[in-house]
């Protein structure tokens, strides 16, 4: 039984995750577009989020992700299973951040001086992982109730919204499969990335009670 200041750590934790994966997405963009990146040859550097990387937004997206990173490493967790995924999420995050994806302008990249072509595969494995335990993470754990718990109208209306995103954010996987295999274009990233992102987002922002709509009524 988690005692009462744990399970209001775990609510403040949930709705700092939740906001820093809505806004990882404009503030990766919107930190490059204000920037100078005039050194930046590549004008495809807001394709995706990993692409900002290379641009004056860096800064911004290495830290909302290695803030992420600590959260999900931090995060107390109802039981076992919440605690690996969450420390899965965690560790491909940081991955993601030490291995960046390849530029077309570089021979080598990111902390350990990989080759583009090395780094880039150990990034698009990470962020697959990173991804698939946010779609369990929200499908199934969010989605289970405590042992003789009773399961509210408003808890069985938070469930479907669980496994909504948690439905967007496999389709969407999905589609960046097929984005980067049928010859998308390359912008369909992004739009791949944002909306997964936002359906964590919803999802972990809804379990944190951060919309009292959807929140048990009070007898």
């Amino acid at each position: 039984m988690l005692s009462k200041e744990k399970k209001e750590l775990m609510v403040f934790q949930k709705r700092i995750l939740g906001l820093l994966g809505f806004f990882l997405v404009p503030c990766a963009i919107g930190f490059g577009l204000l920037g100078d990146n005039s050194a930046i040859t590549n004008p495809k550097w807001w394709y995706s989020i990993s692409m900002t990387y290379y641009a004056t937004s860096n800064i911004c997206m290495i830290g909302v992700l290695f803030s992420m990173a600590v959260l999900f490493l931090s995060y107390v967790g109802y039981n076992t299973s919440d605690k690996i995924l969450t420390i899965i999420s965690g560790v491909s995050a940081l991955g993601i951040i030490v291995f960046p994806c390849g530029h077309d302008d570089i021979s080598t990249t990111g902390l350990l001086g990989l080759a583009c072509d090395t780094s880039f595969k150990i990034h698009c494995v990470c962020a697959s992982v990173m991804f698939v335990s946010f779609a369990i993470m929200v499908g199934y754990n969010f989605t289970r109730s405590g042992d003789g718990s009773v399961m509210t109208p408003e808890k069985k209306l938070r469930n479907k919204i669980y496994q909504i995103c948690a439905c967007v954010i496999v389709v969407f996987m999905v589609n960046q499969v097929l984005a980067a295999t049928c010859g998308y274009p390359g912008y369909w990233t992004l739009i791949n990335e944002a909306i997964m992102l936002w359906a964590f987002s919803f999802a972990w922002l809804v379990k944190a009670e951060f919309f009292t709509m959807f929140n048990d009524k009070k007898l």
